[in-house]
């Protein structure tokens, strides 16, 4: 009877399990995001409305509060059938400020629509950064439409202590629907690795299609249409830059030499400052 008994029990509990994991995925599903799904948001940058309720960027969260941005009933859900197509991708310029070079083509773009702003949400992995500052600048000479960064805008953190930060770019759509964009960025202090450099790769931008601030009855929201998003890196879309980074096994010899150094520009300022004093005895004992 015993025997039976724990038999059953058993059995209950993996049919438990599998019950359980076979619920966990649908659960999941239900807040994913693909091309072409509108939402609405009623502050000027996505991004803005994103941090107000999160302190860090999360793809599956960030996929998630987008999913939750439902448009009210007096904002038109026009269909628009967009594909946006990334021509290029690249990195340009050398040393430790560079420029990512982004190439989009619109298909199907009507410039009748309401939807004539492009959205380009740059996720920036550890590693580098974009001057708020210089970005600002580009901004007043109408380089972009708007722009702005969120998240960590320390510029001063080396890489190891510092966290992701994110550009939303806003550009206005051409009558061909061809845009380019080039977004200044600089490298942080890389940690000190093996090989003397540190590789950094960005991903494909998440991009929007998106319309200007519409008035409503009790706050004003801005459309989005959904053109690319959460499209991890791949061999053929990934950018890749490598910036240089100590070697440990030259840290013992940099240590010696910057040791040295210091003692000898300590000594060579002490003996000036000696030589410099007898200089200036002797001229007072010549005028006496």
């Amino acid at each position: 009877m015993e025997s039976s008994k724990r038999g059953r029990s058993v059995i209950s509990a993996i049919f438990i399990f599998f019950a359980l994991s076979c619920f966990n995925p649908i659960s999941t599903t239900q807040v994913e995001l693909s091309d072409s799904d509108t939402f609405c948001v009623s502050d000027h940058y996505i991004m803005q409305s994103y941090f107000t309720t999160n302190s860090s960027l999360d793809e599956s969260e960030f996929r998630s509060f987008l999913r939750l941005q439902q448009c009210s009933e007096n904002i038109s859900n026009e269909d628009v059938p967009v594909v946006a197509m990334l021509q290029q991708r690249d990195i340009t310029g050398e040393g430790s400020h560079r420029h990512l070079l982004t190439s989009i083509k619109l298909r199907s773009f009507n410039s009748q629509s309401q939807l004539h702003e492009v959205v380009i949400v740059e996720r920036l992995p550890l590693g580098v950064f974009a001057d708020p500052f210089e970005l600002q600048s580009l901004q007043q000479r109408r380089a972009f439409r708007d722009v702005s960064v969120f998240g960590d805008t320390d510029l001063e953190q080396p890489s190891f202590r510092s966290n992701r930060s994110v550009v939303e770019i806003h550009v206005d759509v051409s009558e061909t629907g061809e845009i380019s964009v080039k977004l200044p960025l600089h490298a942080r202090y890389q940690p000190i690795g093996e090989s003397g450099y540190s590789r950094v790769e960005f991903g494909e931008p998440d991009l929007f299609l998106c319309s200007r601030l519409v008035p409503n009855e009790e706050h004003e929201q801005r459309r989005c249409l959904v053109l690319s998003i959460g499209r991890s890196k791949t061999e053929t879309s990934s950018v890749v830059w490598e910036i240089p980074a100590g070697i440990r096994s030259h840290t013992e010899y940099v240590s010696v030499i910057t040791f040295v150094a210091a003692v000898l520009s300590a000594l060579s300022i002490l003996v000036a400052s000696v030589l410099s004093s007898k200089v200036e005895s002797c001229k007072n004992t010549k005028q006496s």
